[in-house]
């Protein structure tokens, strides 16, 4: 009895642990693609990422939505000078993916230069084999 109860703590145990690190190095890609994105102005990448419904909360509280982010790759030059994307965390929950970590973004923004460092979250769904972001949330920190 002892056995099956140390069996059945351990297999709840291992439900409750994060993704493994396949997934990941899946979402890091993801990531590093997404910060590859925004340096060379590759719009096409960031609209196929973000769902058309994606919205998503920033540093100051304002409501992005996926046409507002777009319109950031209309100007002369990439959105951003820089663009680094770290995931921490991952937690798989069939097909959506809670994704935590860290970015630092330097460029232009509504007229005016900006450099911020962030603790994101992204709420990813994968649909057509793929996943996409659904909603996003990022608070500005100030040193670490």
């Amino acid at each position: 009895m002892r056995i099956l109860a140390l069996a059945v703590v351990a297999a709840f145990a291992a439900a409750l642990q994060p993704a493994p690190g396949g997934e990941v190095a899946e979402f890091r890609q993801i990531a590093q693609n997404l910060a590859a994105a925004y340096l060379r102005g590759d719009r096409a990448f960031v609209d196929a990422l973000l769902t058309d419904d994606w919205t998503s909360t920033d540093y100051r509280g304002r409501i992005w939505t996926k046409a507002d982010v777009l319109a950031m790759f209309d100007g002369r030059r990439p959105p951003m000078t820089k663009a680094e994307i770290d995931v921490d965390r991952v937690r798989l929950l069939g097909d959506v993916a809670i994704v935590t970590g860290r970015s630092v973004s330097a460029g232009e923004v509504d007229g005016r230069a900006v450099s911020i460092t962030q603790r994101y979250t992204d709420i990813y769904v994968r649909q057509d084999g793929r996943w996409r972001i659904i909603a996003s949330q990022g608070t500005q920190v100030q040193s670490e």
